[in-house]
């Protein structure tokens, strides 16, 4: 709890920074592992996750869908994915994964913060349903360039542009049909 109100109050000071490749650790209850996440669209992304424990292994593919939060740096996420791996003494298992979670992009520094929960159904396992949750810390591997922020902000201000030109018009008809009503 002390964590999400650390991270809700600087975020309002951090800067909206991407990034595009990012890989880490994942640590949660007698858990560990590796991922790897990459941003496919501006609220996309993809991640391959490991989750290694004493008496098995699990590889992860799971795309989600970012939403900002109080700016583009602090975002929650959720996605759908599958998972296979190998349990000690039953043998390969495989299932599906939802994943929600938070996460943060120190502004400056590389690295992004975040924590989830991977609810996970196995399809062959002893156990059918698990839901742990974990923390990660990647390192931010390629960012957006500035080239690419410039390029977006004109786009988003021809596009508001675009949508003032709309109202503009649809005032103008308003207008234009009460003024041929009244006469």
């Amino acid at each position: 709890m002390r964590l999400l109100f650390f991270f809700i109050i600087v975020s309002f000071s951090a800067s909206a920074q991407k990034y595009g490749t990012a890989a880490g650790p994942r640590i949660g209850d007698a858990r560990f592992g590796l991922s790897v996440k990459q941003r496919i669209l501006p609220r996309f992304s993809a991640e391959a996750m490991t989750d290694l424990e004493s008496n098995s292994f699990q590889f992860s593919v799971i795309p989600k869908y970012h939403l900002p939060i109080t700016g583009e740096g602090f975002n929650i996420f959720f996605g759908a994915g599958m998972h296979v791996g190998g349990l000690k003494e039953y043998g390969r298992t495989y299932g599906y994964d939802l994943i929600a979670g938070v996460e943060w992009k120190i502004p400056a520094l590389p690295l992004v913060i975040g924590a989830d929960v991977k609810p996970a159904y196995h399809l062959s396992h002893e156990d059918w349903f698990e839901f742990p949750a974990s923390v990660s810390v990647h390192y931010v591997i390629t960012r957006e360039t500035k080239e690419k922020r410039v390029k977006d902000k004109e786009r988003r201000k021809k596009r508001k542009a675009k949508r003032e030109r709309r109202e503009e018009r649809r005032e103008a008809r308003r207008e234009w049909w009460q003024d041929f009503k009244d006469n």
